[in-house]
């Protein structure tokens, strides 16, 4: 079995060790995104302005009416003063030359900071983050291949580590398991390499089972994770899903304005999470409803916090259109909503996201460490075969 599991480990992790090391690099980055992103890009998130923000319906009538290209997707609720709103928008039906979908806004006064294309390549340092965020999702290859291909690696990248595990569990007969397996956490130096690898790839476990596992279902959701999930528990299709797409969306204003739209969602909210802030307002015109969401405080910001509620308004009667969220779902709907906060990090608040940086560098040693670990077992000289001894009669 060992010998198995050993071939198991050593010829997987040689063919999803590239793959591993640049989603683990680009994670280590990605881990402080926004404040990386601030801090090369001052002026589209600094706004120098700490005015209360204007009413946000008043907000999104001053955004489209600077562009008349443009249609808001999506806005921000909660942006703190003297920082930007990074706002998502569309090109309108028959709008020429729109090469952005991200608008950088002073809330108080709805003035255009700047302009960019989320995930292209422009080899600016606006654009380098979102790249890189892509890049770390899909490995910037066109539709779904990249997303596959990289939760087939984290598959892959679970089973090795669990094999891994395994394999340095102790097998001397006569010594204490505690103290035979404390040894497989410490360098010895006989075989610095050997060791190395086996102590970084045991300590890096904290963070590579949780990363790989919840990679699985970020990167195959709903071709692997959600129908094995679905296995212990129904799953809610998401309102978007369930409601058809218009055929082309009206040009004029809808009957239910943007702020009745939020009006209408606090009070549709389910008991117990009336108290929570508003985090965003979406406008999904190609589907004829509003999208509203609401968070608990200090979402992904302190330890454990995670819950959320997002509530669908017909834009045209102001009825309800669907819920989503934590405590709108079913228990395995709950399960799914702590998988990105746990890949991310955030789910243990700065410290976490910390852990994923610090564990991404260690992951990327690791990696090399296991490919060097290879490439000297195979420049090994072999031993020639002893020679026996010539009997008596020879």
């Amino acid at each position: 079995m060992k010998a198995f599991l050993r071939g198991l480990h050593r010829w997987c992790g040689l063919v999803i060790a590239l793959f591993v090391a640049v989603t683990a690099l680009t994670g280590s980055l990605i881990a402080f995104e926004h404040e990386l992103d601030a801090w090369l890009n001052p002026a589209l998130f600094k706004t120098g302005d700490t005015r209360p923000a204007l009413p946000f319906d008043t907000l999104l009538a001053r955004i489209e009416s600077q562009d008349g290209r443009i249609r808001v997707t999506q806005l921000p609720l909660d942006t703190p003063p003297g920082q930007a709103s990074e706002v998502q928008v569309e090109a309108r039906s028959g709008a020429a030359g729109v090469d952005f979908d991200r608008m950088f806004v002073d809330p108080a006064s709805g003035r255009i900071l700047g302009t960019r294309k989320w995930g292209a390549w422009h080899g600016d340092s606006a654009h380098l983050m979102p790249w890189l965020n892509r890049f770390h999702r899909n490995l910037a290859l066109p539709g779904q291949w990249g997303s596959r291909l990289l939760g087939w690696v984290c598959v892959a990248w679970l089973l090795i580590s669990l094999a891994g595990l395994y394999l340095t569990f102790p097998t001397r007969p006569g010594r204490p398991w505690r103290s035979a397996w404390r040894m497989s956490l410490e360098v010895r130096g006989l075989k610095l390499v050997n060791d190395l690898h086996r102590v970084l790839g045991l300590w890096t476990l904290l963070v590579a089972l949780p990363i790989a596992f919840t990679g699985v279902y970020l990167s195959l959701g709903n071709d692997v994770f959600k129908p094995l999930a679905s296995l212990f528990g129904p799953i809610s299709p998401h309102p978007v899903a369930a409601r058809a797409q218009t055929a082309m969306p009206s040009s004029t204003p809808p009957p239910i304005s943007a702020r009745q739209s939020v009006v209408l969602a606090r009070a549709l909210l389910p008991e117990g999470t009336r108290d929570y802030e508003p985090w965003y307002f979406g406008h999904l015109a190609s589907r004829g409803m509003y999208r509203v969401a609401f968070k608990e405080k200090n979402l992904r910001e302190s330890a454990l916090r995670v819950r959320y509620e997002q509530v669908f308004i017909d834009d045209r009667t102001g009825e309800l259109a669907g819920r989503f969220g934590y405590a709108s779902g079913t228990p395995v709907d709950r399960f799914l909503v702590w998988q990105y906060p746990v890949h991310s990090g955030k789910v243990l608040g700065p410290l976490g996201r910390a852990l994923v940086a610090l564990g991404g560098v260690l992951i990327v040693l690791l990696c090399a460490v296991g490919v060097m670990r290879y490439g000297m077992r195979t420049a090994k000289p072999r031993r020639p075969p002893a020679s026996r001894a010539p009997g008596r009669g020879q």
